[in-house]
């Protein structure tokens, strides 16, 4: 969204390191959705009545603009201006001016003015902010097709917000957890050092206040008390001591071992071993709520040490007042948060943190990867699914090949690590259609809806021009002749409008079924060039082409719904996701995830895209992708540019990919005979 677009993302980032906590089902409020259409058209309320809850938005006159400043209140707002051009032409300024002071207004302009209007080109507001013209003649159900195409556009800005505040939380929560493990191994101040893993621990669990205590062993070895060593009230106390046994809450966690995750110290039942000491809240005028205690453990499983964490709230930087801690402003700690510190803990006392740091850092890539491929496909809902599937086939012919023992694949073996690079790179293998643009992605039909409109609109146009013209050479017999044979005149006449409006009506069906998509090739290419040559002359002497260049060129299509441009537009994602892949600091056993995802649109006989690879370039890896992605695409359900097709055809169709040296027969022979797709396949027949 340009200018706007980035201050959002600005704003919205700096606070990204505590939405991971904000989540919680139990606390948080659905946030308001502020839609708003402001206008300058008096009839466009009643214009669009009919159609109020298919929009859903509020209907804002465009003097009364600054109203929705104060009702959104700094909160993201998602605002379609629908104004005139001699509106827009005026305010531009004053409009450009109070959306740079207001990142968090997501807008979009939809102008008044006919399709060809290009003025807002030469104005101060961003030329991405323009959504699309609508002529004031126009049907209303395009100007509501357009306004609810405006929103949906804007919430998927907004979605991409809340998708890199996810993102950004990861790779926070990675950065802080590989910064802790760094500390411990520089860090030559110990004091210093404690203070950062409690302050790391906080944060990380959106924790208001904390200690960290320490084991203190005897000569022998063995634990003799725990010491408490900093807390995050900065009480005004010396260090102290405490036994090591179940009477008190750190002592318990540090005698046992266990992590205690308490929702309320004031509400214990009495049956528990240890008990809360409040003289604390007392003295600092503070009060507990929840409670977080996880021990810090080394290699050897012996406990170091205890993290206390306290109260935990939806974001880190919120400073509770007395009164917050004692309502539902102060959380529960969940399962995550327990993890995440214990990870904390682990690294502070550098023992087996490195299992559980892979672990974890595996498990947050994970679903990178999971929302990654998810906000991709959100994109095109009807091809939802398609890389999760394609990962499924692929992993699953790499199983049946390993499972063979005789052919030529019989000494290709993949071991655990390389069936994991597999599913990765199946996993992002169209990652690079972030790149592509959205009306290409979701290309349903070789014209757009209104062009096809538009093309209709003209021919009803020449066929009112023609009635026009034949009414008058009825006027004209009847000056000149009256009545005398007027009756045969006027049949000829009639006969003749009817000739006229069969010829259009069968021309606009034949463009119409032109217009369709098709997985083979077919079409009325020689009646379409036939229509483009054609022209008629109004009643006024002015010229019109039946069929402009440029709808002819799109309706010539053979094959699919994309021309040559937008084709290679589709085409480029692969080049996008493999740069996209390469800049991930992949680990040994994943390093051919960026080769394998490069390769899945490649052919045998060095026909396919982006680098023309011939059989033996292509990772056998690739090959396979390229079976099961064209398997989904063919079997998956019915999209808008073409039909699913039995599963016996979908084979045949493959088995010609084959002939044409497309794909590899042998890995195909594999993926039929091990019915690799079976179990995915009944599955999603099944739901």
């Amino acid at each position: 969204m340009g200018l706007f677009y980035c201050s959002a993302v600005e704003s919205v980032g700096k606070n990204n390191r505590q939405s991971h906590f904000s989540d919680d089902t139990t606390s948080v409020t659905k946030a308001i959705d502020f839609k708003y259409i402001v206008s300058d058209d008096p009839f466009f309320e009643g214009k669009i009545a009919d159609y109020s809850k298919k929009i859903k938005a509020q209907i804002v006159k465009f003097e009364e603009f600054p109203k929705v400043l104060e009702e959104s209140q700094g909160q993201i707002a998602k605002l379609i201006f629908y104004i005139s051009r001699h509106e827009l032409e005026a305010k531009h300024q004053s409009i450009h001016d109070t959306l740079k002071l207001n990142p968090t207004l997501m807008c979009s302009f939809i102008v008044r003015a006919p399709i060809d209007y290009t003025g807002y080109m030469s104005l101060s507001i961003e030329e991405e902010l323009f959504f699309t013209n609508v002529p004031d003649d126009a049907p209303t159900i395009f100007l509501v097709k357009s306004l609810v195409n405006a929103f949906t556009s804007l919430q998927m800005v907004v979605d991409k917000f809340e998708l890199q505040k996810r993102i950004n939380v990861s790779t926070n929560e990675i950065s802080k957890l590989t910064r802790i493990g760094i500390s411990l191994a520089n860090e030559k101040d110990f004091t210093k050092l404690l203070r950062d893993i409690l302050t790391s621990a906080r944060e990380i669990s959106n924790s208001d206040s904390g200690s960290l205590y320490l084991v203190e062993k005897d000569e022998k070895g063995n634990p003799r008390n725990l010491r408490f060593k900093i807390s995050a009230l900065d009480l005004d106390s010396d260090e102290f001591i405490l036994p090591i046994n179940k009477k008190s809450i750190a002592g318990y966690v540090a005698y046992t071992g266990k992590q205690l995750n308490i929702p309320n110290v004031y509400q214990l039942s009495g049956n528990e071993e240890y008990k809360f000491n409040s003289e604390f809240d007392k003295m600092s005028n503070y009060y507990s709520k929840s409670m977080l205690v996880v021990p810090m453990k080394d290699h050897h499983d012996e406990v170091v040490g205890v993290i206390q964490l306290i109260n935990r709230k939806r974001n880190f930087q919120t400073k509770l007042t007395l009164e917050d801690m004692k309502s539902t402003a102060v959380l529960e700690y969940d399962k995550y948060s327990e993890e995440l510190v214990m990870a904390v803990a682990g690294q502070a006392a550098v023992a087996i943190q490195n299992n559980n740091l892979i672990h974890d850092i595996e498990t947050l890539f994970e679903g990178f990867v999971t929302a990654s491929v998810s906000a991709i496909e959100s994109r095109d809902p009807t091809t939802s699914g398609h890389s999760f599937r394609v990962a499924q086939y692929t992993v699953g012919l790499a199983e049946s090949v390993n499972a063979i023992a005789v052919g030529r694949f019989k000494d290709v073996h993949f071991n655990t690590s390389q069936i994991k690079e597999i599913r990765y790179a199946s996993l992002l293998h169209d990652f690079g259609k972030v790149g592509v643009r959205e009306k290409v992605l979701v290309k349903a039909k070789k014209l757009e809806d209104y062009e096809l409109d538009l093309i209709r609109w003209r021919f009803q146009f020449i066929l009112k021009d023609v009635e026009a013209k034949l009414n008058h050479k009825k006027i004209d017999y009847l000056q000149k002749h009256g009545k005398s044979g007027y009756s045969n005149f006027e049949k000829s006449i009639d006969l003749e409008y009817q000739l006229e409006k069969d010829k259009l009506e069968e021309m606009v069906r034949i463009i119409v079924e032109s217009n369709e998509p098709s997985i083979l090739e077919k079409g009325h290419s020689n009646f379409l060039e036939e229509i483009s040559k054609l022209s008629y002359q109004t009643t006024d002497g002015n010229q019109i082409t039946l069929l402009a260049p440029k709808e002819f060129n799109f309706l010539s299509i053979r094959k699919g719904s994309l021309d040559f441009e937008e084709r290679r537009e589709i085409e480029s994602h692969v080049e996008h996701t493999f740069q996209f892949l390469s800049k991930i600091p992949w680990t040994k056993e994943l390093k051919m995830v960026p080769a394998i995802a490069h390769g899945h649109h490649e052919k045998l006989n060095g026909g396919g895209y982006p680098r023309g690879l011939t059989a033996v370039e292509i990772p056998v890896q690739a090959k396979m992708m390229a079976i099961a992605d064209i398997f989904d695409a063919l079997t998956d359900q019915d999209r808008p540019y073409k039909k699913a097709v039995p599963l016996e055809r979908a084979f045949d169709i493959l088995k010609m990919e084959v002939r044409d040296q497309h794909i590899d027969g042998d890995l195909l022979d594999i993926f039929i005979e091990s019915k690799a797709y079976e179990k995915i396949l009944h599955k999603r027949l099944e739901t």
